[in-house]
């Protein structure tokens, strides 16, 4: 251990904590990311927000609507992974030659 590698071995074969945070966010991430497009669509749609600050808060709720769209995909690649490992297949074998 150092002071730059705390969590390292001297040998860097492990780093971090085991317990740490795992890539991909977590649940507490999403519930924020919503909470900003949902913010954002509030200060876009209502009148009472400057355009300036509708601007920025479009541009928030864009970036964190892509966010959640791709963590929306990454989970539907996983659940069709997962529901492809489990459905019954037909194996056939082939003949060599």
């Amino acid at each position: 251990m150092s002071a730059l590698t705390p969590d390292c071995d001297p040998d860097l074969s492990t780093c971090g904590s085991p317990l740490g945070p795992r890539p991909g966010g977590g649940v507490r991430s999403t519930v924020v990311l919503l909470a900003l497009v949902t913010v954002a669509v509030l200060a876009v749609t209502s009148a009472a927000v400057p355009g300036v600050v509708a601007v920025l808060a479009g541009g928030v709720g864009m970036v964190s609507a892509l966010v959640l769209g791709g963590r929306a995909v990454r989970l539907g690649r996983r659940v069709a992974a997962a529901a492809a490992t489990w459905s019954p297949q037909v194996r056939r074998s082939r003949p060599v030659g």
